[in-house]
């Protein structure tokens, strides 16, 4: 029984990893995020990818491209004056 959550344990993270990699390809040069901190950017992206994990998401391209949008509505300047 160990041995089955510990494999439960390893796929998000597995999931994650992936699903980072292909945010970041995409966050590390998107000027709206340029002004963002690289750990900052590193740490919400992976926030949002384990609490989409967390609600059942596993599908990699899904995963990046919600990261990508709750980072953007979260760290981009904001135009309003």
């Amino acid at each position: 029984m160990d041995q089955g959550l510990s494999e439960k344990a390893q796929v998000p993270e597995a999931v994650v990893s992936v699903a980072f990699d292909k945010a970041w390809r995409f966050v590390e040069k998107d000027p709206i995020l340029a002004h963002n901190l690289k750990t900052v950017l590193h740490s919400r992206l992976r926030a949002f990818l384990e609490c989409s994990i967390r609600n059942g998401e596993r599908n990699t391209l899904h995963l990046a491209n919600e990261a990508i949008r709750n980072l953007r509505a979260e760290l981009a300047p904001s135009t309003k004056q």
